[in-house]
């Protein structure tokens, strides 16, 4: 079996089943990896920092820290921006985000076809890490170009050109690196800049990986975690009437969507001791891919999983990591996604698929990420 079919770029889900009923653990023959994809399988790697190395996250020609580090050095790159996302943090940041989520979703047209992802749900979130990283407004379509490169989720775009767009990105973050240390600012540039461990400031590679990981983090979640959730309403009218009804609702829908099509797919893990799963030894250095998708839907946790649910009392998904690799974007994607869900609810009483869009809709093509490059709908107000 392969792990990278083309043909699950579209809907992976009944192939996870498969998979999970039929072979709990297997190594897929494109890539040599180890696949996991039962909850409680998937959790107990994740939460095993210490037997499970979260190196096997990269190839090492371009390290992204914190995503590629383990513990200590983790925990201590990790407490350079945790500040800029805890709970205080973000209320603060909350009226402005609500405030913008307001003046993007007042220009959207009423009746008509709108691509959602190129007029809502990419720009507000890119606009929002610009803010955070203190970056000027108008490099944010530059932002998703290079997030787009890094990722390469955008189809028909060769390799020659990301790389141009990888190196213009990290050139760009190189050339902030002297800015922020002689004028520093309240933005997350430059507290990764400035920042000292065991007494020593993180190398220029390290800044700029660090504030690559920031940007990518800061924009593809939402975007996909929004794009997700509308594609659903698309399909259950009911589920908008029962939003638009109510508001507080739009927590429970957000976490459902985390669970049921999660922006983030797999993790790659990489085992430091030998393992044994369901009757396969993992031998130490083999990688193995959590397939956090496959383990929110798992029917032995999840009472009628394929079905999306509002009332869902015990959702404890794995979309945004566990244990100390939990994604520390996670309740800033959180509040993105309530806060425009909530402006869409209060001026749109409908949601529909267009019946003649202009264009057609277009899944990232990405077996790790998964959300829309574009999304058509068209919105109804009240007459």
């Amino acid at each position: 079996m392969k792990f990278f079919e083309p043909e699950l770029l579209q809907d992976p889900y009944p192939t996870f089943a498969r998979w999970q009923a039929d072979h709990p653990i297997w190594r897929a023959d494109d890539s040599g990896h180890w696949v996991l994809t039962r909850h409680d399988d998937v959790r107990s790697v994740l939460k095993n920092s210490s037997e499970y190395s979260s190196k096997a996250m990269g190839d090492g020609s371009n390290p992204l820290p914190l995503l590629t580090d383990d513990p200590p050095k983790h925990t201590q790159l990790r407490k350079l921006v945790d500040r800029a996302f805890t709970r205080r943090m973000l209320k603060l940041m909350e009226d402005w985000v609500d405030e913008l989520a307001h003046e993007m979703v007042a220009s959207l047209d009423v009746g008509t076809p709108l691509d959602i992802v190129q007029k809502l749900t990419i720009p507000l979130p890119v606009a929002v890490i610009a803010r955070m990283m203190g970056i000027p407004a108008e490099r944010s379509e530059d932002f998703k170009r290079w997030s787009d490169a890094l990722t390469g989720t955008l189809a028909g775009v060769s390799l020659a050109e990301r790389e141009r767009d990888v190196f213009e990105m990290a050139t760009f973050f190189q050339s902030l690196i002297p800015e922020r240390r002689n004028s520093p600012s309240d933005d997350l540039v430059s507290a990764v800049v400035n920042a000292e461990i065991d007494g020593e400031r993180l190398t220029d590679q390290e800044i700029v990986g660090f504030n690559i990981l920031l940007l990518i983090a800061g924009n593809e979640t939402t975007t996909n975690l929004l794009g997700n959730l509308l594609n659903v309403l698309l399909d259950r009218p009911d589920l908008w009437d029962q939003l638009k009804a109510d508001p507080n609702l739009v927590d429970a829908a957000v976490e459902e969507t985390l669970r049921f099509d999660g922006p983030v797919q797999f993790l790659m893990r990489r085992a430091q001791k030998p393992m044994h799963y369901h009757g396969q030894d993992v031998a130490v250095g083999e990688t193995v891919a959590v397939v956090m998708a496959a383990a929110n839907r798992d029917p032995d946790v999840y009472e009628n999983p394929t079905e999306f649910r509002l009332d869902r009392e015990r959702n404890h998904h794995h979309t945004f990591g566990f244990g100390v690799h939990f994604c520390i974007g996670a309740p800033l994607a959180r509040m993105e996604a309530r806060l425009t869900m909530r402006a869409l609810l209060e001026r749109f009483v409908a949601i529909r698929r267009p019946a003649d869009p202009p264009g057609v809709d277009e899944r990232v093509p990405s077996h790790l990420l998964r959300g829309f490059h574009h999304l058509w709908v068209a919105f109804d107000e009240a007459s």
